[in-house]
C-alpha cells in the first residue's frame, strides 16, 4: 500500500468535487447492482424477511428516476442513496464501495478510541498514538486521558450515533465497528465526516476538564489486494470495508509488523513473546503470560487472509506457534479478526482438536445466472448437480457442501493438546466466524466473549472482479465493469453450521460465547491484565494432556515407549487396522510390541481419557522410515 500526503478534509473535498459519473455511469451501477441482488445474493429472501426490507424495488425505483428526462439528481445523493440500499441488508460482504477519488480515502484523527467498562457504564480513553510521534502535540492531551464529550455531544452518544451507520447484522457489532472506527474512517463506504474539525472535551491525568480541537486530516491510499480479486479456487469470507483500512492502521499504530514484512527481518517479540515468521508479522502474535500462579500460550490471529506462501504456509506457522508455547494452556484469540481464506481458518481449527473436524457447509442461491456460474466453473462442480435440480423442484438453495475437504483435514496433525479456549468479539467476522463456529460445533473447547455476539458473518465474498472472471465471454455476458472503480461485493454462498447447531444460517446470529469479559480500565492501559486473568481461570479447569511416543521398528515389530498424562489409553492402528491397545493404570507405562507388521505405511495412535478420544499422534513412511508428523 501506497500513502499520498495527507491533507485537511476540507483540501481534500474542495479538491474531489462530486460530479464524475456521468447518467449512463449510474444506470450501469444501478442496473450491476439489481442484477447481483437478484440472481446471485446468497441471503435476499432470508434478508429480506429478516429485516424487512425491499432493496430490489427500492434499486427498480432508482433505475425508472434514471430514465426519466431532465437533469439527474445530485451525485452525493445518488451515492448516498446505494449506500443506504445495501446497508439495510445489514451485511458487511455485501457493499457498495463508490469511486476513486473516495475509495481510496481515509479520513483520520491522531489516535484511536479504546473502550472499557467502569461503573457500569462505557468510557473512552485516547488510545495509542501514531508510531513515532513523541507524544501527541499538547501538554495534557495524552494517551490514556479520558474523552468525555464529541462536539459536546457525550462521547457514548456520539458513538452509538456513528454505529447507526454500519450494517452490521447485531447492535454489538455495530457499536464495535464504531468505536474501532471513530477516528479512522473509510470514505470509500459512505459520506465524509459532517465537521472539518471536532472539539473534545477530555478529563487529563489529574482529573481537569479540558478542550482540544483537532482537524480531520484524508490520506489517499492504494490498497493492497485483499481478499479474493478475480480468481475463483480460494473461497474468502471478510468485512470488506474493515479488511480496506486494517493495512493503514496497522502502518500507522503498529508499523514494526509491516517492517519485518518487508524486510524479512523478524519484529522483536519482546521478553515473553515468540518470534514470527516475517511473512506472518501482520498475521499472528504469540506469547507466554502468567496470571493466576501459572504460565499459559497467547495466540492472536489477527487476520486469515494468507500471505504469498499462501494457505499452506500459513496453517504451517500456526502450527509451529502453537509447539513454541506451553503446553498446560492455551488461548487462541481472533478478537478483531475480519476474515480471509475460508478454508486457512478450518484448517487451523484441526491441529487443535484429536477428533475429526467437520467443516461448515455453503449453499448457492438457486437461481438461472447462478447455475450458468456452476457449469461454467469446475471448482463449483460439487453444487451443480444440486442446482440442476433445484431449479426443476423450486428449491431456494443448492446442496450444503463444505469448502474444506476432509482429505485436507485428515493432513492436518494434531499439535495441541492441553487445554483450549477462543476469545472473540463482536468484530471478529466471516471467516473468523467461520473459525468460531468450528470451535464450539466440534467441541474443541469454550469460547470467552468480549461481547454477548461475534459480528455474524457467514458468507462466501465475491466483487465484481469475481463476477467477471465467473463467465466465459459471449454475446450475453451479464457483469460489467464499473466507472472510476467503484465496486460491488455480495455473498456469493451462505454458510451454516454443524454439530449441535446443524443447519442453522452462521449470518446474523453469530456465534455466542460460553462466558463473558467485561473490558475495564486495567485491560486499557495494562495489556489485558484483568482479561487474561479470566482467561486463566478458564483454563484452570480444564485438563493437561500428553502423549509423547517414541517407535522403534525392527524385523517388522513395532515397539512403542509411551509418556502420557491425562490419557488412560491408547489404541494402536496400523495401516487403517487397530493392532494393540496400552492401557495406562498408572505409573510408567510399559513398552507396546506390535509383531507382524510388515513395512507399515503409517501408524496411528488414539489416546483416550475414558471414552472420549483426547490425542492423536500419526507416524508416516518416509525414506528415513516411520517419522512423526508434525506439519502439513
Amino acid at each position: 500500500m501506497t500513502e499520498a500526503r495527507a491533507v485537511t478534509l476540507p483540501e481534500f473535498l474542495e479538491a474531489n468535487e462530486i460530479g464524475r459519473l456521468s447518467v449512463e455511469d449510474r444506470r450501469l451501477i444501478v442496473q450491476q447492482a439489481l442484477l447481483v441482488l437478484e440472481q446471485n445474493y446468497a441471503l435476499l429472501p432470508f434478508k429480506t424477511a429478516r429485516y424487512g426490507i425491499n432493496p430490489v424495488q427500492r434499486l427498480r425505483v432508482m433505475q425508472a428516476r434514471l430514465g426519466r428526462p431532465g437533469p439527474p439528481e445530485s451525485e452525493w445523493r445518488f451515492h448516498a442513496e446505494l449506500v443506504d440500499i445495501f446497508n439495510s441488508l445489514r451485511d458487511l460482504h455485501t457493499r457498495y464501495t463508490l469511486p476513486r477519488p473516495f475509495s481510496d480515502a481515509v479520513a483520520r484523527l491522531p489516535f484511536l478510541l479504546k473502550e472499557f467498562t467502569e461503573d457500569n457504564r462505557r468510557r473512552y480513553l485516547v488510545g495509542r498514538r501514531i508510531a513515532g510521534q513523541a507524544e501527541l502535540p499538547h501538554e495534557t492531551f495524552r494517551f490514556g486521558v479520558e474523552l468525555t464529550h464529541w462536539n459536546g455531544v457525550p462521547i457514548d452518544r456520539a458513538v452509538e450515533r456513528h454505529a447507526e451507520r454500519f450494517p452490521g447484522a447485531n447492535p454489538a457489532a455495530r457499536h464495535a465497528r464504531a468505536v474501532e472506527r471513530f477516528t479512522v474512517r473509510s470514505l470509500a463506504f459512505g459520506p465524509p465526516p459532517d465537521e472539518d474539525w471536532v472539539t473534545l472535551r477530555y478529563l487529563d491525568h489529574d482529573g481537569e476538564a479540558r478542550f482540544i480541537q483537532l482537524t480531520w486530516d484524508v490520506s489517499s491510499i492504494v490498497p493492497e489486494t485483499s481478499g479474493p480479486n478475480g480468481q475463483l479456487e480460494t473461497p474468502f469470507g471478510y468485512d470488506v470495508e474493515g479488511l480496506r483500512v486494517a493495512r493503514l492502521r496497522t502502518e500507522l499504530f503498529a508499523p514494526e509488523f509491516i517492517a519485518a514484512e518487508e524486510s524479512g527481518e523478524p519484529a522483536d517479540p519482546g521478553p515473553e513473546g515468540i518470534t514470527v515468521t516475517p511473512e506472518m508479522a501482520t498475521v499472528f502474535e504469540a506469547r507466554r503470560v502468567t496470571a493466576a500462579n501459572r504460565v499459559f500460550g497467547h495466540l492472536r490471529i489477527r487476520t486469515f487472509v494468507p500471505t504469498a506462501s499462501g494457505v499452506e504456509g500459513f496453517v504451517r506457522e500456526f502450527i509451529r506457534l502453537l509447539g513454541e508455547l506451553p503446553s498446560d494452556g492455551l488461548i487462541v484469540d481472533i478478537r478483531g479478526n475480519l476474515g480471509g481464506a475460508i478454508v486457512a481458518s478450518e484448517l487451523c481449527l484441526q491441529a487443535l482438536t484429536a477428533r475429526a473436524v467437520e467443516p461448515e457447509p455453503a449453499q448457492f442461491a438457486a437461481t438461472l445466472l447462478n447455475l450458468r456460474i456452476c457449469r461454467a466453473n469446475d471448482v463449483m462442480a460439487e453444487w451443480l448437480p444440486s442446482m440442476e435440480q433445484a431449479l426443476e423442484t423450486g428449491a431456494p438453495y443448492s446442496a450444503a457442501i463444505p469448502f474444506t475437504p476432509p482429505e485436507a483435514l485428515a493432513e492436518i496433525p494434531q499439535s495441541y493438546f492441553g487445554p483450549v479456549i477462543l476469545l472473540t468479539d463482536a468484530r471478529c467476522y466471516s471467516a473468523a466466524d467461520i473459525f468460531a463456529a468450528g470451535f464450539q460445533d466440534n467441541q474443541i473447547g469454550p469460547i470467552l466473549g468480549i461481547d454477548g455476539n461475534t459480528g455474524a458473518g457467514g458468507g462466501n465474498v465475491w466483487r465484481t472482479a469475481n463476477l467477471l472472471g465467473s463467465l466465459p465471454s459471449a454475446d450475453d455476458f451479464p457483469f460489467r465493469p464499473l466507472p472510476n472503480s467503484a465496486d460491488l461485493s455480495l455473498v456469493i454462498r451462505r454458510l451454516l453450521r454443524v454439530g449441535a447447531h446443524a443447519g442453522t444460517p452462521l449470518e446474523d446470529f453469530g456465534v455466542i460465547p460460553d462466558e463473558r469479559h467485561i473490558i475495564t480500565r486495567q485491560d486499557v492501559l495494562n495489556n489485558d491484565a484483568d482479561l487474561m486473568a479470566t482467561a486463566a481461570a478458564l483454563l484452570g479447569k480444564g485438563e493437561p494432556r500428553r502423549l509423547q511416543i517414541a517407535l522403534a521398528e525392527l524385523d517388522g515389530e513395532l515397539t512403542l515407549t509411551f509418556e502420557v498424562l491425562g490419557v488412560d489409553r491408547a489404541d494402536v492402528i496400523v495401516d487403517g487396522r487397530p493392532r494393540a491397545t496400552a492401557d495406562f493404570g498408572g505409573g510408567i507405562p510399559a513398552p507396546v510390541r506390535v509383531p507382524n507388521t510388515g513395512t507399515p505405511r503409517t501408524v496411528r495412535i488414539e489416546g483416550y481419557d475414558g471414552r472420549e478420544l483426547v490425542a492423536v499422534r500419526t507416524f508416516v513412511r518416509t525414506a528415513e522410515g516411520l517419522e512423526l508428523r508434525t506439519t502439513i
